[in-house]
C-alpha cells in the first residue's frame, strides 16, 4: 500500500511493497520546497519555466540528501512520450528522447517527472535491477511497460513472477476524457477490458474516460506481474498535494519518481 512519509519537511509518498533494504524509492509531492509560482513549492523540473532552474536544482539536491543518495549521480531523461527505453550503466550514458531507464548498477539514481502522466517503479529483487517509466498516453498506447518487461526478461533474466511494480499517483479515470480514437488505441494494448477501464463520459458520448493507472496495472498482469501496487490518488483532484498538466493548464512544475540500488 502507499503511504506519505514527511522528512525535513517534505512530504514523500511511497510503497510498502518497495520497502526493502536493497532498494531506495519515493514519489515525491509538491509541498515542502522553495520554488515559486507556478512551481510551488518542490518542483522537480522547470521545463516550461527554465528562469526557476536553479529553484529545481536545489529542490533536486534536497530530496537526494533526505534518500541518501548521490546527488552527482542522478540521471534525469529528456522525456518525450516516446516507448524509448535505455539500460544505464553509467552517469554519461545517453539519456536523450526516452521515457523509460533501466539499471542493475548500484547507486545510480534514476528520477523521470510527471504531471498527471503516470510514474512506474519496477524492481526485478532477484537480479538487483529496477526501472522506471514515464507512462503517458502515448507511451501506454505503445505498451511501454511490457516493453520494460520484456528487456527484464530477455536482458537481465529477471523472474517475472518475482518482479514488483508500483503505479504512482497520476490523473484519475474522474478527470480523464479523451477521444473515442485514443480509446481504441489504448483498448488494443490488454487482451480484455473487465474493469471498466474506459467509460462513456456523462456529458459528451463522443469522449470516453480512461483509467490510465489501472490500464498500466493490467499490461504488467498480462505480461505476468503478480506483485503491484497502485496509487488511487488523482493528481488532478489532488494538485495541491501533486502537481498536474491538466488542473493548472499547463502552467505547473513535476513530481518525481525516484528509484536506486543500494550497493549489495
Amino acid at each position: 500500500m502507499f503511504y506519505f512519509q514527511e522528512k525535513q519537511n517534505i512530504n514523500l509518498y511511497k510503497s510498502s511493497i518497495l520497502d526493502d533494504e536493497n532498494l531506495i524509492h519515493s514519489f515525491t509531492t509538491r509541498t515542502g520546497g522553495k520554488t515559486p509560482s507556478p512551481l510551488e513549492t518542490f518542483s522537480m523540473g522547470s521545463a516550461e519555466n527554465p528562469e526557476l532552474l536553479h529553484y529545481v536544482q536545489e529542490n533536486r539536491k534536497k530530496i537526494c540528501e533526505i534518500l541518501g543518495v548521490k546527488y552527482e549521480n542522478l540521471i534525469i531523461p529528456q522525456q518525450k512520450h516516446t516507448d524509448n527505453i535505455k539500460i544505464i550503466s553509467s552517469i554519461y550514458d545517453d539519456v536523450s528522447n526516452c521515457d523509460g531507464l533501466i539499471t542493475d548498477v548500484p547507486e545510480l539514481v534514476l528520477m523521470l517527472l510527471f504531471a498527471d502522466c503516470v510514474p512506474v517503479i519496477i524492481y526485478a529483487p532477484d537480479r538487483h535491477v529496477i526501472s522506471v517509466i514515464h507512462a503517458g498516453w502515448r507511451g501506454t498506447a505503445k505498451s511501454i511497460v511490457k516493453k520494460a518487461l520484456h528487456i527484464l526478461d530477455q536482458e537481465f533474466h529477471a523472474d517475472i513472477k518475482k518482479i514488483k511494480a508500483t503505479i504512482g499517483p497520476a490523473i484519475g479515470q474522474c478527470c480523464y476524457p479523451v477521444s473515442i480514437e485514443v480509446s481504441k488505441e489504448l483498448e488494443i494494448t490488454i487482451e480484455k477490458d473487465c474493469d471498466n477501464i474506459f467509460t462513456t463520459n456523462i456529458k459528451d458520448n463522443n469522449l470516453v474516460n480512461v483509467d490510465l493507472k489501472k490500464l498500466n496495472a493490467r499490461q504488467l498482469e498480462d505480461s505476468g506481474v503478480i506483485n503491484i501496487d497502485k496509487s488511487d490518488n488523482c493528481t488532478c483532484c489532488m494538485s495541491s498535494v501533486f502537481y498536474s498538466y491538466r488542473a493548472e493548464k499547463g502552467k505547473t512544475g513535476r513530481h518525481a519518481a525516484i528509484a536506486s540500488l543500494s550497493g549489495i
